[in-house]
């Protein structure tokens, strides 16, 4: 596990990128696919707080812009592979990805757990192949979708 310490400046950073592109995306009649029951603000800034944190981590740039999007990569890596960071407040939380994910895969799927506002543990990874089996599917009540537990992740 990383533990990622979000400073004020970032953590203004991901408040004005959260808000920007919740607001870019509902003007562009992005489907919202949230499944939670948690503030759709919330989702947006926890995202944020998980890829600035990646980003910080491993030294890598995040993505800044505002316009709408939809699913796709979080990072793109130096030898090519792709990223989608998964992000929770939940500290015993699973890494979930929703069936369609399968259709357009990253190659890697990373699990970051919002522990507060100014700190994110980056728990581990897993590769597209390996979360994308039958094993993982799983529905804890907003229809079924695959999910691993943290162990079964691998740490960095």
């Amino acid at each position: 596990m990383s533990k990622v310490n979000i400073s004020d400046s970032e953590f203004a950073v991901a408040t004005m990128l959260a808000i920007a592109r919740r607001s870019a995306a509902r003007g562009h009649n992005v489907e919202d696919r949230q499944v939670g029951k948690q503030n759709a603000f919330e989702i947006e800034l926890d995202g944020m707080l998980a890829e600035i944190a990646f980003a910080k981590q491993f030294n890598y740039y995040p993505d800044l812009t505002v316009g709408p999007r939809s699913g796709g990569e979080d990072f793109k890596l130096r030898d090519g592979k792709t990223v989608d960071i998964k992000a929770t407040r939940h500290l015993n939380g699973r890494l979930l990805a929703t069936q369609k994910k399968q259709f357009a895969p990253c190659d890697l799927y990373v699990l970051a757990i919002i522990e507060t506002m100014r700190t994110v543990n980056l728990v581990g990874y897993i590769s597209c192949a390996k979360l994308f089996r039958e094993e993982n599917l799983i529905d804890l009540g907003h229809g079924t979708g695959y999910g691993v537990t943290q162990h079964r992740l691998h740490e960095f």
